[in-house]
Formats: C-alpha cells, sequence, structure tokens
C-alpha cells in the first residue's frame, strides 16, 4: 500500500495561513481599523464606504513568512454619482491620503491601486464606485491602462465559500498550498488567476493529498511567458516523483521531493 502525505499536506496547510486572533491577524485588523478611520475622517462625504476584500477576507492570504508581497486589499469607494473624477484623480487624492498620514512608511503608487507598506503587511487601496439599476448593481475599479473595469470580489468570496463547503472544507488550504508554491516560484500566476482556477476543479473524493496533486495536473500555462511555463512543468515532474516515491514506501525521497515544491514550516 503506498504511504501517504494526507496529513502533513493538512499541517502544511495550516501554516500557510494566518490564524483567527494570531499576533499576524491582530495587526492586521488594528491597522485595518486605523486606515478605516482615517479614509472616513479624511474624505468625509466623498466616501461611499470603506471595506476589506480580495483573499484576507477570503482565508487564502499567505502568511508574511512566507509570502513578502502578502497585501490585504482596501477597497475605498468613492461618491462617483457626485465627484465624476477619473481613476487617476482618485489614485492621487489615496496617494496624498497616505503621504499625510503614514509618512513613516513606505507608500507608492502601483496601478491600479496606491500601496502602503506597514512593518507586518502591505495595504492597497483601490478606489471604487458603484452603480446601482434598479436591484442590481456594478462595481468599477481601475484597470491597468488607467480606465473603469467591473469587478463583482463579492461573487468570487461567495463562490469560494460555496465550494470549500462542498468539498469537505479542502478548497482553501489547497490554495494556500499552491500560492506558497507560486511565491517559492517566483509567482507565474496571479494569485487571483490562481484561485479562480482552482474553484473551477472538481474536487468530488479528494483528500488534501488527492485534491493537491490533482489540482497541479489541471494548472494551465496557456498564454503564459516562457520562464512561467517552465516553473509549471517543473511543478508537475517534481509532483510525479512525489507520487512515485509514495508508491514505492519511499517516504524520505518522496518527502525530499515536495520540499522541492512546497517551503517547509518555519
Amino acid at each position: 500500500m503506498a504511504l501517504s502525505i494526507n496529513g502533513l499536506l493538512r499541517e502544511l496547510a495550516y501554516e500557510y495561513y494566518i490564524s483567527y486572533d494570531s499576533q499576524e491577524d491582530n495587526s492586521i485588523k488594528t491597522s485595518l481599523t486605523n486606515i478605516s478611520g482615517k479614509l472616513r475622517n479624511e474624505f468625509g462625504t466623498k466616501l461611499i464606504s470603506v471595506s476589506d476584500f480580495g483573499s484576507y477576507k477570503r482565508d487564502t492570504i499567505l502568511p508574511r513568512a512566507y509570502d513578502s508581497g502578502s497585501d490585504v486589499d482596501i477597497m475605498v469607494k468613492f461618491n462617483h454619482a457626485t465627484l465624476a473624477k477619473t481613476p487617476d484623480t482618485y489614485r492621487t487624492w489615496l496617494l496624498a491620503f497616505a503621504d499625510k498620514h503614514f509618512s513613516r512608511s513606505s507608500v507608492y503608487r502601483d496601478f491600479p491601486t496606491v500601496v502602503v507598506e506597514l512593518g507586518h503587511i502591505k495595504f492597497d487601496l483601490v478606489p471604487a464606485y458603484e452603480v446601482s439599476y434598479w436591484s442590481t448593481s456594478t462595481l468599477y475599479i481601475p484597470d491597468s491602462r488607467n480606465e473603469w473595469q467591473s469587478t463583482d470580489p463579492s461573487a468570487l468570496t461567495a463562490d469560494l465559500t460555496r465550494v470549500n463547503t462542498h468539498y469537505g472544507s479542502i478548497v482553501k488550504p489547497i490554495i494556500r498550498l499552491l500560492k506558497a508554491w507560486n511565491t517559492r516560484a517566483g509567482k507565474p500566476y496571479s494569485s487571483y488567476e490562481l484561485e479562480k482556477a482552482i474553484i473551477n476543479i472538481n474536487f468530488s473524493g479528494d483528500n488534501y493529498q488527492t485534491g493537491f496533486f490533482y489540482a497541479i495536473n489541471q494548472l494551465s500555462d496557456y498564454g503564459k511567458p516562457q520562464w512561467a511555463k517552465e516553473k509549471i512543468a517543473t511543478l508537475k515532474k517534481y509532483k510525479g516523483y512525489v507520487e512515485a516515491y509514495l508508491y514505492n514506501n519511499d517516504m524520505p525521497k518522496a518527502l525530499l521531493w515536495l520540499y522541492y515544491i512546497l517551503p517547509p514550516r518555519k
């Protein structure tokens, strides 16, 4: 009977998790409250709302120890019906705000956001506005061309919650496992596209191990630059080595190749 690393992958997925009420989580929450309050005081009626979204809200963000680029997205929804400004104008306002209130931190533009890099994590301030038609609404954020694009982050969050529940709560951990590889490999995928790809996978009957291996098989390199294609091909090759050594009951070599894929605990 082949050996299993299901339990180890479960432990690693938890290691790559900012657990509730941990020091890192509490620091993020404190900073979120601080930034949100300052934004509301600064802009007043120019704002509709301030809220966090993205991978932090979906429990798929990696701890800073495993991804120095981890960031928390803050949506700054402006009263666009009254203001009617361009994305660049809103970003200029947010940059001035960040320079004023966080002068001791690293503050800079990074399309389509303004980044405030605090000691423990980065915060991306994303200008946004919403248009409502009867019972529906459309949310807009800037794109890389400095124009408005529609988005629906709540749909992705809802989809992930649904599939994670449906497949026995293994989907979010598998996303974190693959994000740990992705970061180590130089990020051949954006965080968003990696999550989107994994959400659409059928994990029926899978556990952490079989689901992780299956997800690797399903990753596509379509449209990727050559360096990214090579990273993805290497991932699949190393995964094959892990499976082969598990099948031959050689755990030391299986773990050797697994840790070429995933960073060990810190």
